[in-house]
Formats: structure tokens, sequence, C-alpha cells
């Protein structure tokens, strides 16, 4: 006898028979306690529930019951068939309400007679189970996003530092939105083109030329080398390469400018500070290495990444430094690198000595943050300040400037920190020091015909024994003082001027 409020549980392999045994108990008001659950032994999970005045099927599972229908819509195949369904749908993660509307179809099915397995198949189609994205990335088909992912890591060890992460963000823009998971085979020119127009309209046509590039670099390595994996197999030709283009090239640069105008450029940077009203100051070693740059003539990327263990006292010429670089440190023509030496003289090293640099720094222009080196983009950002150039801010905002472009203000034609090199070698060209000038920039020997690199390095290893005379220092010394000198005769004479100017200027 079932107590008052109580159900009666009991495990039965379920028959049409035990449905309409069912259906009498709750017409006859039959029903004892609660109810009476049957848990049917054809079926996990699977149990119909007869209550007072209804019977209804349910599936119950670890994590949750799920009601199935009412006895009357499903007879017992109908709900074990439903019943294994929807306990893999469960599994495969699918939403609870697609699941009830899954029954509903189902049922409506049933009711108009459709067969079984039919109905089934109506009601609830198959999901596909969704790869990892181990798994996808080890199978396919590759996601935009994989492809992005997997061309990086195949890329950036072969790169220096500074090119990774310029590489890594030019590819990366084309990874925004939807795009990130478009299948790669699906990619078609019109994605490639907005991404192009995108990438063009918030920053600028160089970017996007810079994107493109990176994008028919990842797309080309994929279509080599991962075509079935990346979705490309069917691909018989890489259209991308002849397609997907931007309207931009490059212009050579020719500007040089003159001795006043750097001159000119180091007395701003230094009485300017702090522009645009954001309160934050032009730090030390941004100073630095605008001197530094200027000084030496050396490349930013290099000249930023100089570790102080890499200078060293000339014992030749007290006072005098020896700054040197790695041949992987030194950007070589047609894939080539060689060492590089550059003696800097005592006046040099008494202006960068005034500009307050962490000593503990591995590097001789430190960042901000440590044990890191100052990044050449922070010229870049300081040129941009001293021409008025605003700069994008956070939430949608502007940091505009105030004080308006001041090289256009003191008459200074903008140049690029690479002008500098231009500047130099012209300069002590004219002192009848062309040999030193291209020596202090590094420039290589062109190879004679039919001449192989290696049989040239080979000749120089062999000839030129001792490191002072392969890095020809006393000639580079020659112009490097005759060079510094010029620097700062022409800065003493522009702040002499702006001293004046500054003088008439005030009330």
């Amino acid at each position: 006898m079932a107590a008052a409020n109580a159900w009666t549980r009991e495990r039965l392999n379920l028959t049409a028979a035990h449905l309409k045994r069912a259906a009498t108990m709750v017409a006859r008001g039959a029903v004892p306690g609660r109810g009476v659950e049957w848990a049917d032994t054809g079926c996990v999970g699977l149990s119909l529930r007869i209550g007072k005045r209804s019977a209804a099927w349910y599936l119950r599972m670890d994590s949750k019951t799920v009601r199935l229908g009412a006895m009357e819509a499903l007879g017992v195949a109908e709900a074990r068939l439903a019943a294994n369904r929807i306990r893999l749908r469960i599994h495969d993660g699918v939403d609870p309400a697609q699941n009830r509307s899954d029954l509903d179809l189902f049922h409506r099915a049933v009711a108009d007679g459709e067969m079984l397995d039919l109905a089934a198949d109506a009601a609830f189609p198959e999901v596909e189970a969704l790869p990892t994205d181990d798994e996808r990335r080890r199978y396919g088909p590759w996601e935009w996003r994989d492809l992005v992912d997997l061309h990086l890591a195949m890329k950036m060890p072969t790169q220096k530092a500074r090119w990774r992460v310029q590489y890594e963000r030019h590819l990366r823009r084309s990874a925004e939105g939807d795009m990130a998971t478009m299948l790669v085979r699906d990619v078609t020119l019109r994605d490639l083109t907005e991404v192009r127009d995108r990438v063009a309209d918030e920053r600028t046509q160089s970017a996007a030329a810079d994107t493109v590039e990176a994008v028919k670099a990842a797309l080309t390595w994929a279509w080599e080398h991962h075509g079935p994996r990346s979705g490309l197999e069917r691909v018989d030709y890489p259209w991308w390469k002849v397609r997907l283009n931007v309207e931009w090239a490059s212009q050579p640069r020719d500007h040089m400018p003159s001795l006043e105008e750097l001159a000119r450029t180091l007395l701003l940077a230094e009485r300017h500070r702090a522009l645009g009203g954001t309160g934050r100051e032009t730090g030390d070693a941004v100073l630095a290495a605008l001197w530094a740059t200027v000084l030496t003539g050396q490349r930013v990327g290099a000249l930023c990444g100089t570790l102080r263990a890499t200078t060293r006292p000339w014992a030749d010429r007290p006072g005098w430094q020896i700054w040197t670089w790695t041949a992987t440190e030194m950007k070589g023509g047609g894939g080539m690198r060689v060492p590089h030496g550059l003696p800097v003289p005592p006046r040099a090293l008494e202006v960068l000595a005034r500009f307050r640099l962490d000593p503990a720094s591995p590097f001789l222009l430190p960042a901000a943050e440590p044990g890191a080196s100052l990044r050449p983009n922070a010229m870049t950002q300081l040129f941009s300040r001293l021409q008025g150039k605003a700069k994008a801010a956070r939430k949608d905002g502007r940091t505009l400037r105030p004080e308006g472009d001041l090289f256009e203000a003191h008459g200074i034609q903008p140049w690029w920190r690479h002008d500098v090199r231009r500047t130099l070698g012209t300069y002590l060209d004219g002192e009848r020091l062309g040999g030193a000038g291209s020596a202090i920039l590094a420039h290589r020997r062109q190879l004679a015909k039919g001449e192989k690199p290696e049989e040239r390095e080979l000749a120089q290893a062999i000839t030129l024994k001792h490191y002072v005379r392969s890095q020809r220092l006393d000639l580079k010394a020659e112009g490097m003082e005759a060079w510094t000198t010029a620097v700062l005769d022409a800065y003493e004479a522009e702040r002499a001027g702006f001293e004046t100017r500054e003088a008439v200027a005030r009330p």
C-alpha cells in the first residue's frame, strides 16, 4: 500500500499493455499515493510517471530530468527513441530550448502518422560535435584565426625582435570580427578586400599594404605546405598573389636635413618635453636616443638595442668608447650581415651623460620597464608630437597638440630618423672623408661581377686579422670626430639664436 504522499516506483520492461493499464488507472481515479513511476528497463533513464490526472514520459539523467511528452502523444517505441536522441543532444551541449522545440516537432510528426525513423530524423537532426581548437588545427579544416596563429608560430623565430612585433601586428589586423572564425577555404577575394579597406580606413594605405603582404604570405604558406589541413587542397592556383593588391607603393626617401635642422630639432625636443596637455614628458632615454641617432648615424633598431656589455673604453684613445653590434643585430643587404664597431668620441659621450639613464639596465638606452630596451617607435612618437599630430585616445577621444607643428614654426622640413645617415655621409664626403662615412654607416662594398659573397668574406677574414684593423676604427674615428664637432657647433649656434629670439619675444 502506497503512502498518501509518496510515489510508488517500479522497474518494468514497458509495453503497450502497460500504457493501457496506466490510462485506466487515471480514468478511474485509482492512482495510489501521489502517483506511480515506472522505470523502463528497455531504455536507460526513461520512465513513465502516472499522476492523479495524467501520465507523461520523462528522461532522468544525472544532471537533469527532461519531460518528453504526454503518454497519449508517444507510444513506448516513440518515447524510447525520443529519450535516446535527447540524451545524446544533452551530452553534445544542445540548448534546452532547442530540445523542447524539437520535441514539439517530433510530437507533430508522430501525430501525423510519419514513419518513426523519419519523424526522429526530422525532429532530432544529428549534431556534429565541434572539434577543439587543438583538433581543428591538427586535422583541419582551419579557421582564419588558426592560419594566423600557426603561420606566426612558424614565422616568428626567423625574425628580428622588432620585426616580429610589426609582422604580427600586420597579420593579426586581418583576424578581427567575423573574419576570425571563417573557414580559410571559404575566404573570398571580397573578404580580403574588405580587410584591406578596413585597415586603410582605420590606419593608412601603408598599413593596409603591410597587412596585405602578411596575408599573402600566410595564405601561400598554408597552400604550399598544409593544403589538406588548411582547406586549400583544391585550390589550383594561389589567386591572392595576383588578385589582392593595394594601390600604394613606398616612395624612395632622398630628403637630407641640414645640420641646422638637426640641431634645431634637438633643441625643440629638449625645450618642449611636455606636449599636448597630457602632463607626460619626453623621457631622458628618448632624448638620449635622439642625440645618439644624430651623433652616430646608426640605424635606430640596432642603436636602441645596444648592450652596455658591448661598449668598452678604447685603450688607444683615452676618453673614447667603442660600441659594437653582432652580425645578427646588424641589417645586411642581400641577406648578409657582418659585425660592426663604432668609435664614439668624448664630446659625444659627454652629451649622452647628461641624461639620467638606469645604470642597472643591460641596455644603453633603457625603456621604462625594467630589463627592456627603448623601442624604436618611441622616436616616431616624439616626432609626431613635435609636428603637432593628434593621437587617438581612450573612449574614442583624441589627444590634441595645442602647440601646433613646431617643425613648421621653426623652419624645419619634416625628416625621418634614417635621413640622418644621408646627411652624415654627404657631410663627410664634402670633408674628403667619404671612406670614413661609409665605414661609420656600415655600407658594404658591392660584389664584383662573378664574385661570390663567401669568397670575399673569407678573403677579409684572412687579410684583416685584428679587430681594430678589420673594423677600420682609426678611419671611423676621424670621421666621427669631424661629424660630432659639426653637430655640436651647429647646436651651439642654434641655441644662441634660440635664446635671443626668446628674449626678444618676452614682454
